[in-house]
């Protein structure tokens, strides 16, 4: 953008969505006059359909706030016609506003696992409205389930985790925990079919499952997957999570085990780098020195999968998981089954291992989540090079820069577990098996 003069008026940008608007609420007002300065370089989903700018005038002493003046919106269609995929405007007689469009590209997926209901062996949600549906038969088997979402909220896999086998009914008879090599993880491509507002049954189709094998030597838990892919971890410091190793292989591949490697913490592309200033006082040294140490816990949860091909030698990071808030990023050419796999599988290991709910898992019902176009996170980031710095929001960065904040559901911190059910078996029966002792 360029400015004529210098002005009291300042822009405001949004986005335009398809149901309502994304803003960014903190605006730009002291570029230059009579110069070129690029203040916002964003990389936005096609589910988005423009950029709203708003130039507003400030109020003076007796007047708070702002007034509007004029509006520009750049509709991402238009910018796409044009050959050079460039548009200029002018605003108010003040600022001349350039705007600039790269050909789209198919962007890495972003998926996160939500918590819901429990689940029989059928895939149905235990509910009461299922058994007046079933004439009350009672409903066999207990699986803790999980809804995986994209960035857009759309329901893609439903997941779930094999805890009890049996009836529940009035009386003594409960359902019982299974034997912990019949606790699998299985994945079901699909969203649930609702029957009655949030009570549904899983889809049918069954795209991926991980068996706990007997562990081998120094790997602590070893799991099969229906991929063919085989993962071992290990742990030497049982006083925190740096102590993870990891090893995957594929037993059905002809390949070398080292084609394929996982990485703990954040590698490569997702390596977060900070700029810190070299002269500080002690006041702000002690401040880094905690957040390093926030950074290092938060470092844990994430693990890089990196592929070798002959293409890239010395390796390509194709996914980037962290397996706390069951969050996983892939490219469009790696295998999202296998990567949720390994998300849960590790998951489950070190919650055993530390004998902690460290995912929530225990969570047996859905937590409200945002609002569309409140907080969508991975839809539109902003260039960390970007002039227009002021503007901090969590979830206009990279999401794995704050995972806990951009990906945790509304209210998720003031919910630990479900109240016991009787009928889904109740907090021991869970307990038992996601921590075992």
């Amino acid at each position: 953008m360029k400015a004529t003069q210098q002005t009291s008026e300042f822009l405001r940008l949004g986005m335009l969505r398809c149901h309502r608007e994304l803003k960014l609420e903190k605006s730009i007002s002291n570029f230059q006059y009579d110069s070129w300065w690029k203040a916002w370089h964003l990389y936005c989903e096609f589910g988005s359909k423009g950029i709203k700018l708003e130039l507003r005038h400030r109020g003076g002493y007796c007047f708070k706030g702002s007034s509007l003046q004029e509006t520009v919106t750049f509709h991402w269609n238009d910018l796409l016609r044009i050959s050079s995929l460039t548009l200029e405007r002018g605003v108010a007689q003040e600022l001349r506003i350039h705007a600039s469009i790269t050909p789209p590209v198919q962007a890495p997926y972003l998926l996160k696992c939500v918590p819901d209901r429990v689940t029989d062996d059928s895939g149905v949600m235990i509910s009461d409205v299922i058994l007046r549906m079933n004439r009350y038969w009672p409903q066999q088997g207990r699986w803790l389930s999980r809804t995986v979402l994209d960035h857009a909220g759309r329901e893609c896999f439903v997941v779930r985790i094999r805890v009890g086998e049996g009836f529940w009914r009035r009386g003594d008879e409960a359902p019982s925990a299974v034997k912990w090599e019949d606790r699998i993880i299985e994945i079901r491509e699909g969203s649930w079919s609702y029957v009655a507002d949030s009570i549904g049954k899983a889809p049918e189709k069954m795209v991926g499952t991980a068996t706990p094998k007997e562990p081998l030597e120094q790997w602590k838990a070893v799991w099969k997957f229906s991929t063919g892919d085989e993962l071992m971890i290990g742990w030497e410091l049982c006083t925190s999570t740096s102590g993870l190793s990891f090893c995957l292989k594929n037993q059905m591949s002809q390949e070398p085990s080292s084609q394929v490697r996982l990485l703990k913490g954040r590698k490569m592309q997702y390596q977060v780098k900070n700029i810190k200033s070299e002269s500080k006082d002690e006041e702000s040294l002690l401040k880094d020195e905690e957040e390093e140490k926030e950074e290092d816990e938060d470092e844990e949860g994430f693990v890089t999968l990196v592929r070798f091909t002959e293409e890239n030698p010395t390796g390509r990071a194709t996914a980037l998981l962290n397996w706390k808030p069951l969050v996983v990023e892939l490219l469009p050419e790696e295998d999202a089954v296998l990567v949720l796999l390994l998300c849960l599988s590790i998951l489950r290991s070190v919650s055993d291992m530390k004998k902690e709910d460290l995912g929530c898992l225990l969570i047996r019902r859905r937590l409200k989540e945002a609002n569309f176009g409140a907080r969508d996170w991975g839809s539109v980031i902003l260039h960390p090079y970007s002039c227009s710095s002021s503007i901090t929001s969590p979830y206009i960065q990279p999401w794995y820069w704050n995972a806990k904040a951009v990906m945790a559901s509304d209210r998720a911190d003031h919910i630990t577990r479900q109240p016991a059910s009787p009928v889904e078996g109740g907090d021991k029966l869970y307990k038992g098996v996601i921590i075992s002792k």
